[in-house]
């Protein structure tokens, strides 16, 4: 019996690597639509006149069948961007508005507590924009760090779980999924129904690991 024959029905011919199949379900597509319309349109001092036009729509993507959404590679590592750049740099515009509002009271007034009289003024009508602009910040670098880790703990476990996944094979009578005796130095694994598939290949990546 070879060893990549399906573990529960003992045959051959439906079997298939993990990677084979889904390449084969997975399709991308790209292509270009134009359309025309007429009408007529209104001219001063012609009158009436008929008109023309036509619009182009680029299209891009990709599809895949519910089998490769079951079996899809683990996600390659990527460095997540932390949200709220729009929002804070609303609030600091905010915040240099009303600055910019009182500078004119601060030179102009002739006041000799203009400083202080401005200071207030911006501390109780600006400083609540201050606070949550650094509030931002703050919570912009600790979601920046959080990422920077997350992204190198995928990166060290990464490696594991691509050669688990393109390790595995797929009984299409079955509709299981295995890891068959001598693709891996951790052995064999047992078969699982495909929509356990991801479980198979973190168990199997965490043996590579050492880990169990």
């Amino acid at each position: 019996m070879s060893r990549i024959n399906c573990p529960q029905c003992g045959t051959l011919d439906q079997v298939r690597s993990v990677p084979s199949i889904y390449e084969s379900q997975t399709s991308t597509y790209a292509g270009t639509s134009t359309g025309y319309s007429s009408g007529v349109a209104y001219a001063s001092g012609v009158g009436v006149i008929p008109s023309f036009g036509s619009s182009t729509v680029h299209t891009s993507g990709s599809s895949s069948s519910l089998l490769a959404s079951h079996i899809a590679p683990p996600p390659p590592p990527r460095l997540a961007q932390p949200g709220g750049g729009c929002g804070l740099a609303v609030v600091l515009a905010f915040a240099a508005a009303w600055g910019v509002i009182l500078l004119p009271y601060l030179f102009t007034s002739g006041d000799k507590d203009a400083g202080r009289n401005a200071a207030i003024m911006f501390t109780v009508l600006g400083g609540p924009f201050v606070f949550a602009a650094v509030m931002m910040l703050i919570n912009r670098a600790k979601s920046r760090r959080q990422a920077r880790e997350a992204f190198q703990s995928h990166s060290v476990v990464y490696p594991s779980f691509a050669t688990a996944w393109s390790a595995a094979y797929l009984c299409l009578r079955c509709h299981v999924a295995y890891v068959p005796e001598g693709a891996l130095a951790t052995g064999a694994s047992p078969a699982v129904p495909v929509h356990r598939f991801p479980d198979l290949v973190a168990t199997t990546a965490a043996r590579l690991r050492g880990e169990m």
